[in-house]
């Protein structure tokens, strides 16, 4: 029964190698500007996040929300991690509050950010996910970067189908955690 359990779970792993996504060894520490993150008071570890830069102006953008969208519903699958996974949305056209709760349509797993382009500039080089301004969001230029907890850059996520994406992300979190 035991050796069962263990090979259930050898079986269920599956290596970073498999996956469709570009993985960091060892975590590369990103540089945010102050702007952007306000830290948890009580000492308690923030969330994994997902950044992608976007215009909300954009019709593009609004469904590429609605993808990740889908990716958060696949997550289900693994609900602790999707409980503690947001979209970043880095807005490069500095949208006011209203704008970006329609953007979001007011979920909880999503978060519009905002600074002075220099900034967003910056943290999207570090990221390596600088925006492509003639093709906001298009499926060529819709990758995300997947940021632990402790601001280290773990994995380039490929624009893909939702369940694909889901698995990378599960996958990679579960490894690092």
């Amino acid at each position: 029964m035991i050796a069962g359990y263990y090979l259930g779970q050898y079986w269920q792993r599956r290596p970073l190698a498999d996956l469709s996504a570009v993985v960091y060894p060892a975590g590369q520490l990103v540089d945010f500007p102050a702007d952007l993150f306000v830290d948890t008071s009580d000492g308690a570890p923030g969330p994994w996040r997902l950044f992608l830069p976007a215009d909300t102006r954009e019709a593009e953008c609004s469904r590429l929300v609605r993808h990740y969208a889908s990716v958060f519903n696949r997550l289900a699958a693994w609900p602790e991690i999707q409980a503690n996974l947001r979209l970043s949305v880095l807005a490069y056209d500095r949208p006011n509050d209203d704008v970006a709760q329609a953007f979001t349509g007011g979920v909880n797993w999503a978060e519009v950010l905002s600074a002075p382009q220099q900034q967003l500039d910056a943290l999207s080089q570090q990221l390596g996910i600088l925006p492509d301004r003639a093709n906001w969001c298009s499926a060529t230029a819709a990758n995300a970067v997947l940021i632990a907890p402790d601001h280290r850059r773990w994995a380039l996520i490929p624009y893909e189908q939702a369940a694909i994406m889901a698995r990378n992300i599960s996958t990679i979190i579960a490894f690092v955690e």
